[in-house]
């Protein structure tokens, strides 16, 4: 009788195990199901889509104003740096991660079994072009379309017009005492493309593909850029501090007809500027127009 009653424990554990979808066993994994994302961005646009299988979200969603439906989802790491464990726990059909971090991930990803999406969010054009595929992918065509009407709309609305768009030389600034150009393709350089103005390094300038470069300062001197805007990587205090002290002390910076008269501005990200596109972009464009192109006919 003892062993009878030890081999319906033995049984009835196996059959809990089954129903769980075989979690307990090693070597096995559940059906994929549902969304994971490394990235805020993407997360509040699935949130627009009105997507709810979502499964894994970034791990600064803690601190950050999250869309209520993903409230009680796992946290998954940062989008550098995934939890390659929890991320198998959480076992989504797919997780959409920024295209700048395909390769540093993507052999990650497949030694994981995880299927990956990369999305881009190096401009806001981009952004919007991967919003349509992932409405096509999840049958929501009628909320992707949405979004990119009213984007459509925003930019032609209020975009700053002018017959001789202003020339701006785009800059990021690190707190480590450096600074790189930006192109237009990037966010802050397409940003700058969509609010009226023209980046002097234009999309078709080589980079490495992030978007940004080295570039002597005598060649920027040369694209007489009738404004400078600047921006931070990161650490944003020590890294405009290092920029104004370069620019206002540096003598061949008064050789930039833009800084002899005051064509200068600082980019905050109190005014939604960053390293990535997402959906408050808006913010971003306003200050553009209202600020740095306001006499070029903007609101």
């Amino acid at each position: 009788m003892r062993s009878a009653r030890i081999l319906s424990v033995i049984l009835a554990g196996t059959a809990a195990l089954s129903a769980l979808g075989g979690c307990g066993l090693a070597g096995q994994r559940s059906q994929p199901f549902g969304i994971a994302t490394t990235s805020m961005a993407v997360c509040q646009i699935l949130d627009r889509l009105n997507i709810d299988g979502v499964v894994g979200i970034p791990s600064a969603a803690e601190d950050i104003d999250l869309p209520e439906r993903y409230k009680d989802v796992r946290t998954i790491g940062s989008a550098m740096t995934p939890d390659m464990e929890i991320l198998s726990q959480v076992n989504p059909e797919v997780v959409i991660v920024p295209r700048t971090l395909e390769a540093g991930l993507s052999a990650q990803f497949e030694s994981a079994g995880i299927d990956a999406m990369y999305f881009d969010l190096s401009s806001v054009e981009g952004m919007y072009d991967d919003i349509d595929a992932l409405g096509e992918k999840y049958g929501r065509q009628a909320e992707a379309a949405a979004l990119r009407a009213e984007y459509e709309t925003y930019v032609a609305e209020n975009r700053a017009e002018s017959e001789t768009p202003s020339k701006v030389l785009v800059l990021m600034a690190y707190p480590g005492r450096f600074y790189l150009i930006v192109t237009a393709d990037s966010y802050v350089g397409n940003l700058i493309e969509l609010a009226g103005g023209e980046n002097v390094y234009d999309e078709n300038y080589i980079t490495d593909g992030s978007g940004v470069a080295a570039v002597n300062t005598e060649h920027m001197i040369r694209t007489d850029p009738d404004k400078i805007v600047v921006f931070a990587h990161y650490d944003e205090e020590n890294a405009f501090k290092y920029m104004r002290e370069e620019i206002q002390t540096g003598e061949i910076w008064q050789s930039f007809r833009a800084v002899r008269e005051g064509e200068v501005y600082y980019l905050s990200s109190d005014d939604g500027f960053g390293m990535s596109a997402n959906l408050g972009w808006f913010e971003s464009f306003d200050y553009l127009t209202d600020t740095v192109f306001a006499e070029n006919g903007a609101a």
